[in-house]
């Protein structure tokens, strides 16, 4: 073979090779380093933290929705005080049952209840509380307070406007009550109340 033959295959061998070279992938390093290996930690554990706190913040604020959906309507202050203004002139105050609050434009509260009183029978009642504001103080006070029709003695309503100052400190329970149901088909009795347990 001459030397121009020799040169042509060799020149084509060192093509075909290039080629295949460039055809190949790299080949990935077999060991990696120990900063390598410190940066692939970190990112796991970055996506980690990512994912927990997302999953908290998601279970906090279906949690904190989750109770205001099924947490109670709360009344005012005026309500809080008239239901304790009630509570300490009703003769049996386990027996007292709240029914309705309506909340009157001229600021008063109108509680109707239920209770049994001193004679055994059971009864539905209205309590209105009207309040006023002193002129001197800003401060609300009781000004008038009916039981049905009947006026409850101003002298009384005054000695209780003493302790509204402690009622405003300390709120009492203001959870109003769950409303009447308005259809007959909703109302139910609990009929075993009234029935002697044999067994």
């Amino acid at each position: 073979m001459s030397e121009k033959t020799k040169d042509i295959r060799q020149e084509q061998q060192i093509a075909q090779q290039t080629v295949i070279q460039e055809d190949q992938a790299p080949a990935p390093p077999t060991s990696y380093t120990l900063a390598d290996k410190l940066k692939e930690k970190r990112a796991k554990e970055k996506k980690r933290r990512l994912k927990q706190g997302f999953i908290l913040g998601f279970l906090g604020l279906f949690g904190w929705l989750l109770y205001y959906l099924f947490a109670p309507f709360q009344g005012g202050l005026s309500y809080g005080i008239c239901k304790t203004y009630l509570e300490l002139n009703i003769p049996y105050p386990q027996t007292l049952l709240l029914s309705e609050v309506v909340i009157t434009r001229g600021g008063s509260v109108r509680i109707w209840f239920t209770h049994i009183d001193a004679f055994g029978s059971y009864r539905l009642d209205s309590f209105q509380c009207t309040f006023a504001v002193d002129e001197q103080t800003k401060a609300s006070y009781l000004a008038e307070v009916k039981i049905g029709k009947l006026n409850i003695d101003p002298i009384e309503v005054e000695r209780f406007n003493v302790s509204i100052p402690y009622l405003v400190a300390n709120p009492p329970d203001l959870t109003l009550p769950v409303p009447i149901p308005d259809s007959l088909q909703s109302i139910e009795f609990d009929l075993n109340r009234f029935r002697k347990k044999i067994f």
